[in-house]
Formats: structure tokens, C-alpha cells, sequence
């Protein structure tokens, strides 16, 4: 370390100091960071992927139906992570297979559930998951913090080597010139100094060295004009001559940078050189000053130092001129910038030459514009990646929405097979009754016919005027009410399929909503509550209003009540404003968790899966309240006080036709 250059030391400690620490945490940092990305995006999701296909593929495995069943693998395979999907049957033949394109090297993880259906083993899912991801983006996030640190050394070496420069090199810079001057002789100027720090306090040295070298030279001219009257008084001179000789060596030998001086006589000899030289050359005095041909050896190119010398014969200075210069006997090669100026002692021209080592100066420079070009080359690579990225996910994007519309579709189309087989069963019993009460007047007709051709008798004209009057009243008031929900279940069928816009009573179409899902509430021990007030009319969508009701309420007999406990589904409506209505749908079933409130929404989101619950009731719900309807919709829920649903609609949204048949 004691050999070490102040700008050797500067870059050492800067390094050990920034990278090292940055390096040994680092690592651990990296390796947390990959253990919980593996926990959170592979073991979690791959855990809960196959509890789902377990659950999920029980009925399409006993029905041997693999469409259903692929559909379920499609829907896990959209995740990035999933590589494969098997799921065996009973027999461990493959029932559906899924597999990705994998990449050599990465790693892989397995997990396996069985199929169980009614408490029986039928078939085995497995799935496998990789790492590639999550590897892909630690390396990611590993080459930004490696850039960051190599910005953050860049930033600290310019911060220190500017604090370097001017708090020391300058200063010291300015010290060589004020000695510069001390050596021509100019005593005139004070050697100035603001900073009362260690150069501050040498440039007070040098300058009242200035002031005893003045009083000196002074004493000195004295001593000349006394020495014209006495020899001894010019003895006396020459004395104190050769001690400011002697004290301005001292000064030349003790300055930090390496300093020369040449004599001219047939060609410039090195008559002297500070010990400043001998460290940085590795020359000693008596090696380089007592030999010209080594001392023509120190220039590696002898043209520099010809040129040196004529540009200072010329201008009688030189600055700042670079050339390489050898290093002792070695093959060590060092650039130097070379400042220098000719001075005359008496008729003795000499040359004092600084030579200041710039070797790691230069080449910090080109480490510098090297670092530069490679960034630039990682931040090209790193933007073409980022684009080859955005366009695989919306193309992803593209088949999810494509996907998440055909589920929608069939959730619409199941929900009406549902609404048709309901108002099948209800129309049954007021038809077969009016059935029966037709064939009874029948028969008591034939009666009347053959009573006629035997002879009439009033009392048998009254029996069957009786019967035939309690029979078409019972048989009126069946045909009424068959015929009411007829006309309700056109109504909603035609709102539901073909989204067509009309103005509606909003009491009336939620009578009819309710009518049609009577056959479904009768099942139950629930019960609906309607409490809209009448004269609300909106020109809109009923039959996607009708859809999202339908997906609350039984939304709410699904999950909000469960066992024996009887529900009350509440429907409430009022005008906010002329043009904004306002519905709550609230059940006093179990409620919702708070961790499940904001997902509630999520497309295939469900607290029943393989139970019988989709996960796209509520989804469907909020793309119909924020597309179709022009509205919002928003949820509240306590554990055990039930739900509220809050929909907010406009009387007349602004969304066309094409536009709600596209949604």
C-alpha cells in the first residue's frame, strides 16, 4: 500500500467499498428472492391447479367426456408456468394430454391429485410447471441492479476524482507554479491561500519561504554594492548564495511530482533529477545521471523528445505534450505529460522538465467509453426483448378475450335452458289440470247425450249445468295463468337472447324476472323480496338486467345459504336523479370474507369449485353492469350480516345496439 499513488488508493477503496459489499449481499438477496418467486408463482398456483382438475374433471371422466374435460386443461394451460397436463382414467390410460414446447436446462415441478368421485378412485391428474419464467426475470431484474451498481461506481469515481482534483491536484498544480516562479526568481507575488488545510499550510510556507528568499536577494544586493568596497563583504555574499542554492534544492528535491533538469551544452544532458523521478521512473541518480546513452534509453520514441527540446528552444516553454517514456530497465512502458520551460543562470541556459505519470488517467478514460459502448449494446438487446415480449402477450391477451367471450356465451345459453326447463315444469300442472277438466266435460256431455235420448229429467239438467259451470271456471283460471307465464317467459326469452333495446316499466320486468325463476325459488326454502317503487321507466337492455339479477340471486342461494337456514333475497330500487337509478340486491345469508371481497369479480373466481360453482356468475354480472348497462356496480359484506350488491345504471345508457349485441 505504501507504494500505492493517491489515485491508486482512491480507486481501490472506492471498489473494495461499493462493489464487495454489494457482491457478498447480493448473493443472499438473489437466492431469497428465487426461493419465495418459486414459492408464490409455481408451488402455490401448481398446488391449487390440480386441486381444481381433481375436482374438476370427476364427472367429465365417469361421462368419458373429453371436450369438457380439455376445456378444463385449456383453461390451466393458459398459464405461462404450466408446461403439462395428464390426466388418466380409471384404467391409467391417458384420458387428456397437454403438453408445452420446454426449454432444455430449466427446471421443472411435479404434482399429482387423484380423481375421486363418490368416495372412489377413477382416474389421476398430474401437472408439471416450470421455472423458465421466473428464472428469465430474476436474470432480468439481476442485470438492472448489475447496471446499477455500475452506474453507481461511475457516479462515486467522477464525485471523488472531482473532489480529488480540486481539493489536492489543483492546489498542488498552483503550488508548482508559485515554485516555478520562486525559481525564476520572481519574488514580487504573494503566494495567496484561502483553505486552512495541510496544502494551505505548506502554500504559507512556501510563501514566507518567498519573503526570506526576498529578504535574502535583498541582503544579497547589499552585500554586492558592499563587496565593491570590500572583498571580504563579497566572501561573505557568495556564502549566503550557496545557502539559497542549497534551500531551493531542498525545495526541488521535495516536490511530488517528478522533476528534471538539463543542461545544454553540445546536446542537452540530465544534470539532475528530484526523488520524486527516481519513484516514478525506478532509476537511480547515479544510473541516469551518469550516462547519456541510458538517459537517451528513458524516451521510448527519441523523435518526442527532439521535438521537446526545439519547441522550447523556439517558444522558451512547453505544456502539456504527451509522449511514453520507459520505466528503468523493464519493459514497463508509462505515458507522461510533459510541461517544461528554459531558464538562464548567468550564460548557462538549463531546461526544468515536469513529467507527470497520466498511464491509469488514459486508461480509466478508455475503460470509461468502453463501459459505455457495452451499455449501450445491453440496453438495444434488453429493448428488442421487451418488444418480442409485448407482442406474445397480446396475442395471449387476444385468445383470453376470445375465450373469456365464448364462456359468457355459454353461460347465457345455459342460464336460458335453465329458465325454459323451469317453465316447462310450472306450465305443467295448470295445463294437465285443464286437460283433465276438458275430458270430465266430455264425459258428462256423452252423459247428457244418451240422459237426452232416454227421456231428460230436470234434475240431471241442473247436475251437469253445475259441473260444467265449476269446470270451465277452474278450467279458465289454468288457461290464465299458464298464459301469464307464457307471455312472461317470452318476454324475458326474447330480452335475453337477442339484447335488443326497449323502454320498460323497471317494476314490471323484475315481476317478470321473478315469475320466471318461480319453478327454482319453489325448490328452495328462500323467498324474494321485491320493494320497487312504480313509474320508474328506463330505456335500456332488460334482458341483460334480467342476467344480472338472475346471476345475484342465485348467487346468493348458492353461497349465502347454506344448510337448513331460510334466506331472504331483498330487491330494492329508487331514482338518484332523473336520469340514474340506483338497485340493491341483499340477502342476510353468511356473507363474504374480507380477503375474498375484492375477487369476488375475478373471472373463474369461486369459493365452490367442483361443487358446482363456475367462477363466472358474478363476472358476467360486472361486464354486463359496466358494458351493456353504462353503470357501475360495487359490493359490501360482513362475515355473518349477509351481503348488499349496489348497482348504479342510467335510465338510457349511450351504448348502441351493434355495440350491446357485441358485448
Amino acid at each position: 500500500m505504501r507504494k500505492l499513488s493517491l489515485r491508486q488508493i482512491l480507486i481501490y477503496g472506492v471498489a473494495l467499498g461499493i462493489v464487495l459489499p454489494a457482491v457478498i449481499f447480493g448473493q443472499f438477496l438473489i437466492r431469497d428472492r428465487y426461493e419465495r418467486e418459486l414459492q408464490l408463482r409455481i408451488r402455490n398456483p401448481m398446488s391449487q391447479y390440480a386441486d381444481m382438475l381433481s375436482r374438476a374433471m370427476a364427472v367429465p371422466v365417469w361421462n368419458v367426456d373429453r371436450d369438457v374435460a380439455n376445456q378444463f386443461v385449456q383453461a390451466v394451460m393458459r398459464d405461462p408456468e404450466v408446461v403439462s397436463v395428464v390426466v388418466l382414467d380409471e384404467s391409467r390410460t391417458v384420458f387428456v394430454r397437454s403438453d408445452k414446447i420446454r426449454k432444455n436446462g430449466t427446471r421443472t415441478f411435479h404434482e399429482e391429485r387423484s380423481i375421486i368421485l363418490d368416495n372412489k378412485i377413477i382416474g389421476n391428474v398430474s401437472l408439471e410447471m416450470t421455472s423458465e419464467h421466473v428464472e428469465r426475470d430474476l436474470l432480468e431484474d439481476f442485470l438492472k441492479l448489475t447496471a446499477g451498481l455500475f452506474a453507481q461506481v461511475i457516479f462515486s469515481f467522477f464525485l471523488i476524482w472531482l473532489l480529488f482534483e480540486r481539493r489536492i491536484v489543483k492546489p498542488v498544480q498552483e503550488l508548482q507554479l508559485a515554485t516555478a516562479r520562486l525559481a525564476d526568481g520572481k519574488l514580487d507575488q504573494p503566494l495567496e491561500w484561502q483553505r486552512q488545510d495541510e496544502i494551505g499550510n505548506l502554500a504559507q510556507g512556501l510563501d514566507t519561504m518567498r519573503l526570506n528568499l526576498g529578504g535574502l536577494i535583498a541582503e544579497r544586493e547589499a552585500q554586492n554594492i558592499h563587496l565593491q568596497q570590500e572583498l571580504n563583504d563579497r566572501l561573505r555574499a557568495e556564502r549566503a548564495l550557496r545557502f539559497t542554492e542549497e534551500k531551493f534544492i531542498a525545495i526541488f528535491q521535495a516536490s511530488p511530482v517528478a522533476m528534471t533538469v538539463l543542461r545544454k551544452s553540445r546536446r542537452y544532458t540530465m544534470i539532475d533529477v528530484n526523488d520524486a523521478w527516481v519513484r516514478q521512473f525506478a532509476w537511480s541518480h547515479d544510473e541516469i545521471l551518469g550516462n547519456q546513452d541510458v538517459q537517451y534509453e528513458l524516451w521510448r520514441n527519441p523523435d518526442d523528445f527532439n521535438e521537446i527540446l526545439s519547441i522550447l528552444e523556439r517558444d522558451g516553454e512547453i505544456h502539456d505534450f504527451e509522449t511514453w517514456l520507459r520505466c528503468g530497465f523493464q519493459e514497463k512502458l508509462l505515458l507522461c505529460q510533459v510541461s517544461g520551460r528554459m531558464i538562464h543562470l548567468g550564460n548557462d541556459p538549463l531546461l526544468i522538465l515536469v513529467q507527470e505519470d497520466i498511464t491509469e488517467k488514459r486508461q480509466n478514460e478508455q475503460d470509461i467509453r468502453n463501459m459505455n459502448s457495452t451499455l449501450e449494446r445491453r440496453v438495444s438487446e434488453r429493448t428488442q426483448a421487451l418488444e418480442a415480449a409485448n407482442s406474445e402477450l397480446t396475442i395471449v391477451l387476444e385468445n383470453l378475450q376470445r375465450a373469456q367471450r365464448e364462456l359468457l356465451r355459454t353461460e347465457k345459453m345455459a342460464a336460458l335452458g335453465s329458465l325454459v326447463a323451469g317453465i316447462a315444469h310450472e306450465l305443467n300442472t295448470p295445463i294437465g289440470t285443464s286437460v283433465t277438466i276438458a275430458s270430465t266435460l266430455q264425459q258428462h256431455t256423452n252423459d247428457m247425450f244418451a240422459e237426452l235420448k232416454k227421456g231428460l229429467r230436470r234434475s240431471v239438467l241442473d247436475e251437469y249445468l253445475n259441473n260444467a259451470k265449476t269446470g270451465t271456471d277452474i278450467l279458465l283460471r289454468n288457461l290464465s295463468k299458464a298464459s301469464e307465464l307464457v307471455i312472461s317467459f317470452k318476454q324475458v326469452a326474447v330480452d335475453r337472447t337477442s339484447a335488443n333495446r326497449r323502454v320498460f316499466a323497471l317494476d314490471e320486468m323484475l315481476a317478470e324476472v321473478v315469475m320466471t325463476l318461480g319453478p327454482t325459488i319453489r325448490k328452495t326454502r328462500h323467498e324474494i323480496v321485491s320493494s320497487v317503487p312504480p313509474k320508474i321507466i328506463m330505456d335500456s337492455y332488460p334482458g341483460s338486467l334480467g342476467q344480472v339479477l338472475t346471476n345475484l340471486i342465485n348467487n346468493a342461494f348458492i353461497h349465502a345459504f347454506e344448510g337448513d337456514f331460510r334466506g331472504t333475497v331483498h330487491i330494492s330500487g329508487r331514482l338518484l336523479n332523473p336520469d340514474t337509478v340506483e338497485l340493491v340486491v341483499a340477502d342476510n345469508g353468511k356473507g363474504i370474507p374480507a380477503a375474498n371481497l375484492g375477487r369476488i369479480f375475478d373471472p373463474f373466481f369461486t369459493t365452490r369449485l367442483g361443487q358446482g360453482g363456475s367462477g363466472l356468475g358474478l363476472n358476467i354480472v360486472y361486464n354486463l353492469v359496466t358494458g351493456v348497462l353504462g353503470g357501475n356496480i360495487s359490493v359490501e359484506s360482513e362475515p355473518g350480516k349477509g351481503a348488499v350488491f349496489k348497482i348504479t345504471l342510467p335510465c338510457e345508457p349511450k351504448l348502441s345496439d351493434n355495440q350491446a349485441a357485441a358485448a
